[in-house]
């Protein structure tokens, strides 16, 4: 059951995906304070503002949307059929706010250009593919971005934001009272590719970028839900905090 804003859960319980809203204000907000405070934010910076609050609509009009096929796959597989979905339209927006980003950023290798834009797309839409379970984008969302404590937030300012965001999201998506929906799952994801592709030396980009793509692979295939259950620390991790079965 979808409709406007609220769909049912893996329980079969109604749940409105409001909290990527909230993500987004937080991140518009850090990029101002930011700029007000540290007064430096460069046109990087402003990209990717922009890119993630564009990448943050386009998984708004895909969740008010009408329902339609889940993964990469099922999106690919309708638009051979002359079928274009909500979902499809906001694949294109991610890739092209990724190509954007990637060349507003200070210069890297020709190849470590290419694979940011794939990492940095990718990495979106992992998240949008662990956002199934109470918490759990939320909580690998947090955990991947320790990786970019210390970035320069000239390059990222929406950075603080989204991380004070998610944490404070996090106890009602846990409880069940609210979930990301495309548009803070999107806009989680995006917002790690991009700082991976920031902080990261050139030669382990493509690496990175490599393991998003094999992680979407996972999700289209044997499905995130499986794969953590079947390790013990990631499905105990998993499982922290969220209401009882």
């Amino acid at each position: 059951m979808s409709r406007g804003l609220l769909i049912e859960n893996y329980r079969g319980r109604p749940i409105p995906r409001t909290l990527g809203l909230w993500l987004a204000a937080a991140a518009a907000l850090s990029a101002v304070l930011v700029a007000v405070i540290g007064g430096r934010v460069r046109a990087p910076g402003w990209g990717a503002t922009a890119g993630s609050l564009l990448v943050g609509a386009a998984g708004l009009v895909d969740d008010l949307g009408p329902p339609g096929p889940r993964g990469l796959a099922n999106h690919l597989r309708a638009l051979a059929a002359g079928h274009v979905t909500t979902g499809m339209v906001k694949v294109i927006v991610i890739v092209g706010a990724s190509v954007v980003v990637v060349a507003l950023a200070p210069s890297a290798s020709g190849a470590a250009t290419v694979a940011g834009v794939l990492l940095i797309a990718a990495s979106a839409n992992v998240w949008n593919g662990l956002d199934v379970r109470p918490g759990r984008a939320l909580k690998f969302g947090l955990v991947g971005m320790l990786a970019l404590v210390g970035i320069d937030l000239a390059l990222m300012p929406t950075l603080p934001g989204i991380a004070i965001g998610a944490l404070a999201a996090l106890p009602a998506d846990l409880h069940e009272r609210a979930m990301l929906g495309d548009s803070g799952s999107n806009l989680l994801g995006f917002t790690i590719g991009l700082g991976l592709y920031l902080v990261l030396p050139d030669p382990a980009i493509p690496l990175a970028a490599a393991a998003a793509v094999a992680l979407n692979v996972v999700a289209d295939t044997i499905t995130f839900s499986r794969a953590i259950d079947a390790v013990p620390p990631l499905r105990w991790f998993d499982r922290l905090g969220r209401l009882p079965a």
